[in-house]
């Protein structure tokens, strides 16, 4: 065989031998070095105790469970697919693998795992004290798990790429990678037998994934449903190997402990039978419209779950998957279409699909067939045997930002984005209470110790008639100061005198939150801040929003971003410069904002839109100087947000 520079590449006897002629990387690769560490260490041990097996001579170990962790990944992830596996060092997937990593564990008793995140962003686990086993406490938690998982239990890692290998020269090198670092001494690898490369020949064309055309194309998602069919039979083949069934776990799976292999197989053990053993939405963005969530939504299982291929409600989910390609319930992804099934079945509930989607080319509706019987027939055969089972040592938290705090006793979180908590050795913050009376903020005074914030000082903003009180101290630990305006109280943003380098801003009429959970990038520790994009959806159908955008557009032309107010982690240094062009620009109470607006007041008696400066402006102002990148926003549609405070009286 010749490469393009024709070169003579030998390759090993095994790659056109079964099963590792069926994936296209073992004929592709140009890792030479990767495929004789692979034929050395992998495909003559396996061999030889095969051989061992047919004449009886090897040790022979009971074992349990034979479980795949499929580690799906598609183009556009490849090129990053190596990186994920980094954590698995940090925190090594069954207890051997830490072992072999050089650290010392008590296998006697139990730790109560806490973990921190690291400069580089990886989240290590801290040793804490030992749990008392009394304690009811101690059975929430999984670390007691015992070292012994893995004898009665064996786990393969499988890279699966969507489409084909040897048509993507960036997928062959990061499985390169990852199968290099699998066969250096110690590590991760130890926790497994094998590593594999297998694909799902998924056509480029076909490979999509467009969240953006759900309500529009009915193959938006073909790429993820078609390559989960895929896992599923090419694990239930046994071509690879005999497995009871398979973990599937995406890139953004991210282990968050030690052990979690350990964990995972010792509830699949205690867990039995199920055709599904995962997790449901963990995370806080469905809480403002919970009771309009269909139910099949509410209770799917995310997909990234443990799937027991030889389950036979499982096989005619995915059988009814494949049935389903060409028709419009393929807009619905694999995890919760068969959700759906399993709700059609025992609840009767039809769902409905998007009505564009329900068109056909000539504009017409379809007709779909009605299975509400064959899932009702399934429901009567499995309903008791609870094929559905959750376990809270995965979490699904579905694009939500979190910190140390949200987690609990997972092992495994996905979809989450990670983030370091306010650390008060780094960031001193002012709160800036706006009052319009005298003594509607004690209110939020009175409660402050009660709650989880980072404020080293309040500033309250007070009409210049209204009497300061000289009684704070009684009311909270917090230092607290009365400062009256020399402004309108709009202007308190830009009026305020703030001491420390960083503050927020609410106004008397509102409470901080329990948690004011302020989140930083790690290492380099840059406050993370919500956004709402600038669309017709979000923000331009509302005058006030539109208005606001236009304001923040004469700072920066083109601004597409809403930072809300009480969102923004201001920084005084960069709020004072703002503030001069801000007063330069619109006169220093704001009177010079509209007053070249007279042709748009011809036609509207009033323009509705913010009378001051804003955290909007603030930002556009910084993206202009080039300074927003002592941000990092992050997107409030996509991701959530928590509000740092809790409006408490209905009317301004």
């Amino acid at each position: 065989e010749k490469n393009e520079d024709e070169e003579v590449i030998q390759r090993p006897g095994f790659v056109y031998e079964h099963p590792y002629v069926s994936s296209s990387y073992y004929t592709s690769t140009k890792s030479i070095k990767t495929l004789i560490s692979t034929e050395e260490i992998q495909v003559r041990r396996n061999i030889i105790q095969q051989q061992q097996r047919e004449e009886d001579q090897s040790p022979q170990r009971e074992i349990k469970t034979r479980l795949a962790i499929v580690r799906p990944f598609c183009e556009f992830d490849a090129e990053a697919l190596p990186t994920t596996f980094t954590c698995w060092n940090a925190l090594p997937p069954c207890k051997a693998a830490q072992d072999d990593l050089g650290d010392e564990y008590d296998d006697y008793e139990p730790y109560m795992t806490e973990y921190q995140m690291g400069d580089d962003g990886e989240f290590r686990p801290v040793r804490n004290k030992t749990i008392d086993r009394s304690n009811e406490m101690y059975h929430t938690f999984f670390d007691s798990v015992g070292s012994n998982a893995m004898k009665s239990a064996t786990a393969d890692v499988f890279l699966f790429y969507s489409q084909t290998f040897s048509e993507n020269d960036v997928a062959i090198k990061a499985v390169d990678t990852i199968i290099d670092q699998f066969f250096e001494p110690g590590g991760w690898s130890q926790c497994f037998e094998n590593i594999y490369a297998i694909e799902a020949n998924i056509p480029q064309e076909l490979d999509l994934y467009i969240p953006s055309a759900q309500e529009e194309l009915y193959n938006w998602v073909n790429g993820p449903n078609r390559q989960f069919e895929a896992a599923f039979r090419i694990i239930q083949s046994g071509e690879w190997g005999e497995y009871d069934g398979f973990y599937l776990m995406e890139g953004d799976s991210v282990p968050i402990k030690a052990h979690w292999l350990d964990v995972v197989l010792s509830e699949i053990d205690v867990n039995r039978p199920f055709a599904i053993l995962g997790a449901q939405y963990d995370g806080d963005k469905w809480d403002n419209f919970y009771e309009k969530i269909p139910i099949s939504l509410l209770h799917h299982t995310n997909g990234n779950a443990i799937y027991n291929t030889s389950h036979p409600l499982l096989e005619r989910l995915v059988g009814q998957l494949e049935v389903e390609a060409p028709c419009p319930y393929n807009s619905i992804p694999y995890d919760y279409r068969m959700s759906q099934m399993w709700v059609e079945g025992t609840l009767g509930i039809v769902p409905k699909l998007a009505p564009k989607i329900m068109l056909n080319e000539e504009g017409e509706n379809i007709t779909l067939s009605n299975n509400t019987d064959m899932f009702n027939k399934w429901a009567e055969i499995w309903e008791e045997e609870d094929p559905f089972k959750y376990t809270p040592v995965i979490h699904n938290y579905a694009a939500t930002n979190l910190i140390p705090r949200h987690l609990g006793p997972e092992y495994i979180i996905h979809g989450a984005k990670l983030y370091s908590p306010w650390d008060p050795t780094k960031t001193e913050v002012t709160l800036v209470v706006s009052e319009w009376f005298f003594d509607r903020s004690l209110h939020l005074i009175q409660h402050l110790d009660d709650k989880d914030h980072p404020f080293s000082e309040v500033v309250v903003m007070v009409p210049p008639a209204a009497a300061a009180h000289d009684d704070y101290d009684l009311m909270t630990e917090v230092p607290v100061r009365t400062q009256h305006r020399g402004a309108p109280d709009f202007m308190d943003l830009c009026e305020a005198d703030i001491k420390t380098d960083w503050f927020m801003i609410t106004n008397s009429y509102h409470h901080v939150a329990r948690h004011v959970d302020l989140m930083f990038t790690p290492g380099t520790f840059k406050p993370v801040i919500p956004f709402t994009p600038a669309t017709y959806a979000f923000c331009f159908k509302y005058p006030y929003c539109k208005e606001t955008i236009n304001l923040a557009q004469r700072f920066n032309p083109g601004h597409d971003k809403v930072v809300q107010d009480m969102d923004m982690l201001y920084n005084t240094e960069m709020r004072n410069a703002f503030c001069k062009e801000w007063k330069e620009q619109n006169g220093d109470e704001g009177e010079l904002m509209y007053k070249h607006q007279q042709r748009r007041l011809m036609f509207r008696k009033k323009i509705i839109g913010p009378p001051g400066p804003t955290g909007t402006s603030y930002y556009a102002w910084l993206v202009r100087e080039g300074k927003d990148g002592m941000y990092k926003l992050t997107d409030r549609s996509l991701y959530g947000a928590r509000p740092p405070f809790v409006k408490i009286f209905a009317k301004e």
